[in-house]
């Protein structure tokens, strides 16, 4: 039995005349008398009066019309369903990045490309522990994307057959304390080191490796104590403003508490931490939303370049 002999007998049963059926079918009137028959066989009943102008359901037909248009109704519905599902995951696009970027950065950079992308829905994950475990999941195409923080002189994976990347932007990372009352940082970074620092990174694994790094290196000799470890940039803010110790904050996550005084620096400006905002994807896998979408931004980052070019010339 196929589908359309069905959509054909309910046609003819409400037209009563196999000619204008088969014209709102359109099919020929000796292939839809046909279909109709073959429906009849499968039936096994004639569902058809033929004799009568115009044509009438049999009381088999009859009996089988609210059958037929139920199973059309149920396949019509299943179908639209499951091509609505399929549309949805050719248009969802997943993304894996750190909190602090999905707060501060993804919305307004996604809302840059709505006019220039088919993709209207998107998925973005915070989850995972260490970079590590966003690279796992990307290459098991769990994921199409991961957006991260990358010191620009340390690339985070350097497999260039596995991964490739693209710089999306940058931010500093600034050094920031609440205030003692007189509105002095209440630790200070420059100088000697004077005591133990409590820190709200750690220097493990877990901390951004942009952060560890600078602390091993820069400030190898300062006693940094971890009193509390978050990858939630609104946390750690909100931690370090309740005097809790140093944290290592987006600039643009904390411009309205440097202005107000709830943060102070613990260090000179030329102390912050600059850092790419740097897109990943795996090469392993080019499924066509993905492709698209990355040439969008390799065509962004085409534009930016001649438009830095020309600056310069």
């Amino acid at each position: 039995m196929e589908i359309k002999w069905l959509h054909d007998f309910l046609v003819l049963s409400a037209e009563g005349n196999f000619q204008n059926a088969a014209e709102l079918r359109g099919v020929s009137q000796p292939a839809f008398s046909r279909r109709i028959q073959a429906l009849e066989v499968w039936v096994g009943a004639p569902l058809i009066d033929r004799n009568s102008r115009p044509s009438h359901l049999t009381k088999a037909g009859k009996l089988f019309l609210p059958a037929a248009q139920e199973i059309v109704d149920l396949a019509g519905a299943a179908l639209a369903e499951v091509q609505s599902q399929v549309l949805e995951e050719e248009e969802r696009l997943c993304f894996a990045t750190f909190s602090s970027l999905a707060q501060i950065f993804i919305p307004g950079w996604l809302k840059s490309l709505r006019s220039l992308s088919d993709s209207s829905q998107f998925v973005v994950k915070t989850e995972f522990d260490k970079v590590e475990d966003y690279f796992a999941v990307l290459e098991k195409n769990t994921l199409d994307f991961f957006i991260c923080y990358e010191d620009p002189a340390h690339k985070l994976n350097e497999d260039e057959l596995v991964f490739a990347s693209l710089k999306l932007g940058a931010e500093s990372l600034v050094p920031v304390v609440s205030p003692k009352s007189d509105g002095t940082p209440s630790w200070w970074l420059p100088g000697e080191p004077n005591g133990n620092i409590p820190s709200l990174h750690t220097l493990s694994e877990r901390t951004p490796s942009p952060v560890r790094r600078h602390m091993e290196s820069r400030y190898g000799n300062h006693n940094f104590v971890s009193v509390y470890e978050s990858s939630i940039a609104s946390t750690l803010k909100a931690m370090a403003i309740e005097g809790f110790g140093l944290a290592w904050i987006p600039s643009a996550h904390i411009v309205d508490d440097l202005a107000s005084g709830r943060l102070v620096r613990a260090a000179e400006p030329k102390d912050d931490i600059l850092v790419d905002i740097t897109i990943y994807r795996c090469l392993k896998y080019s499924e066509p939303r993905v492709e698209k979408f990355w040439n969008i931004l390799l065509q962004q980052q085409a534009r930016s370049s001649e438009a830095g070019q020309t600056a310069s010339d």
